[in-house]
């Protein structure tokens, strides 16, 4: 192949940098919805820890319950407190599938541009991320 063709090969086109704009963009959100799912699965946690707590309270203790409501603390039943984190598990649930099915789709995609792109451009295009500890990975896929 002579270097008139290398460079027409890796010359980039508007296309290929709409492509690569649309992997830049898709993989900061891709990255912030890996963030958002964390905090949603501590905060999952969090609630089942709290439900495990309810469970362990003396008889007294139960009758009234402090749940910080904005910026106080309102003092519920056990009933109310019940209904009230099994509604948020159940929500913060919901939230962590509909996002999980986000992830997936958007790890199709990132994929399929990657494919794309390398192929085009080779060695001559980075897609890849520094994870901690150093090392380099494709994106986190």
């Amino acid at each position: 192949m002579t270097s008139d063709q290398k460079l027409a090969k890796n010359t980039a086109t508007a296309e290929d940098q709409q492509q690569i704009n649309r992997f830049a963009r898709l993989h900061k959100s891709y990255m912030s919805a890996k963030e958002k799912l964390t905090s949603l699965d501590n905060e999952a946690q969090n609630l089942n820890d709290a439900a495990d707590e309810l469970l362990l309270m003396d008889d007294e203790a139960v009758a009234k319950v402090p749940i910080l409501v904005g910026s106080v603390f309102v003092h519920f039943d056990q009933k109310t407190v019940d209904e009230r984190l099994d509604r948020l598990k159940a929500d913060t649930q919901a939230e962590m599938d509909a996002l999980r099915t986000r992830i997936r789709t958007m790890e199709a995609e990132l994929a399929e541009l990657r494919a794309l792109l390398y192929a085009k451009f080779g060695e001559n295009i980075h897609l890849e991320t520094e994870e901690e500890g150093g090392e380099t990975t494709r994106n986190g896929l």
